[in-house]
């Protein structure tokens, strides 16, 4: 292990002490990253931003972000460069998730408005299980877009799998997690101060963080598992 490895251990333990549970220690991590690119990500997020208003480019741009902050959680600061690298590179891509999305998002909203129209009261049950499924698809693209970029085969429906195992795999830990992407994205909404000073930035960091996080605990379970078997 390099000088640097060991001192960034060393740091990320001072931060987050390994007393914390696994969730929080993945939530300071990611602060600490945001935190220590600050300034890279208050660009980026404005780069963004006018990246959607084009639309064209809204997407790529998002894949970017995660490129900029998979390598952030590495210990490499990416920077803007990143956004045009990582956009570039995974444009085709970008816009199939784009558009799988825009497809889940019309046939839950049509449900979702058609049954809030009936006044039966089995109408309200099935109104809230389209929410219910809403919510769960936000929880499995929190964790998909981090696959994609993490994983080698660049696949969107295979990021979208990992990100529907984990979340099933580790409910808790979701809960904490996706809890804190969640009180993130609020106060950026509510407060726009946080929209404007890298709020998404924080989110995408979060999700790299807890994805590398998982990958790391499932290899080490696999080589335990194999030891144990010899």
């Amino acid at each position: 292990m390099s000088l640097v490895q060991k001192m960034r251990e060393k740091r990320e333990e001072r931060i987050t002490p390994s007393e914390w549970p696994v969730p929080l220690q993945v939530v300071g991590w990611s602060l600490r990253d945001w935190w220590d690119d600050w300034v890279n990500m208050v660009v980026v997020n404005l780069l963004l931003s006018l990246a959607w208003l084009t639309i064209v480019l809204g997407p790529p741009a998002t894949f970017g972000l995660y490129y900029i902050t998979n390598h952030l959680a590495r210990g490499q600061s990416l920077g803007p460069r990143g956004l045009f690298e990582g956009g570039r590179r995974y444009f085709l891509q970008s816009w199939l998730w784009f558009l799988l999305n825009l497809v889940v998002a019309t046939v839950l909203g049509v449900n979702y408005f058609f049954y809030a129209s009936l006044t039966p009261a089995w109408a309200d049950y099935l109104k809230a299980a389209f929410v219910l499924l809403g919510l769960a698809w936000l929880v499995v693209q929190f964790y998909a877009l981090p696959f994609f970029i993490a994983q080698h085969e660049k696949r969107v429906g295979l990021a979208l799998r990992n990100g529907l195992f984990t979340a099933l795999a580790a409910p808790g830990y979701s809960l904490v997690v996706v809890g804190a992407a969640g009180l993130v994205t609020g106060l950026s909404i509510g407060t726009v101060a946080l929209l404007f000073l890298g709020g998404p930035c924080l989110v995408a960091a979060l999700g790299g963080r807890a994805v590398l996080e998982r990958l790391e605990t499932y290899r080490i379970q696999e080589r335990e598992e194999v030891q144990n078997m010899g």
